[in-house]
């Protein structure tokens, strides 16, 4: 549950990577860092749930598709890594955002289910 620990630090760190390590030196990046290190620390200790990735098992037989968008992904990262990085980093970030609000939204179009006493038994 969660945004998993290693995942939180890969965005602070994908972010220094970006920004190349430099400080802000102005008083609105400093509050954009500050947004970025409050959002990553409440989602690593919230019950919003993200995506593992156990299902994906690198013994077993891979499907083509998936061995070449490995192979690119590997060359992004390496030729472009500080774009790349933190539009990864970001884009998992926020990924448990949207998976919370689509099940939001998806739970107040479902009706609740009846009460106890509605639900009236035939014995």
């Amino acid at each position: 549950m969660g945004m998993p620990i290693p995942a939180g630090a890969g965005v602070i760190a994908a972010v220094v990577h970006f920004t190349g390590g430099d400080p802000p030196v102005w008083w609105a990046n400093a509050v954009v860092w500050l947004v970025v290190i409050v959002i990553a620390s409440y989602l690593m200790v919230s019950t919003w749930r993200f995506y593992s990735f156990k299902d994906v098992h690198f013994r077993s037989r891979q499907p083509f598709r998936l061995i070449v968008i490995f192979g690119l992904l590997f060359g992004a990262v390496w030729f472009f890594s500080k774009p790349v990085l933190f539009a990864l980093a970001l884009l998992y970030m926020f990924s448990g955002v949207f998976w919370r609000l689509q099940w939001v939204f998806r739970r107040r179009r479902n009706p609740p289910p009846p009460t106890y006493t509605e639900a009236s038994q035939t014995s």
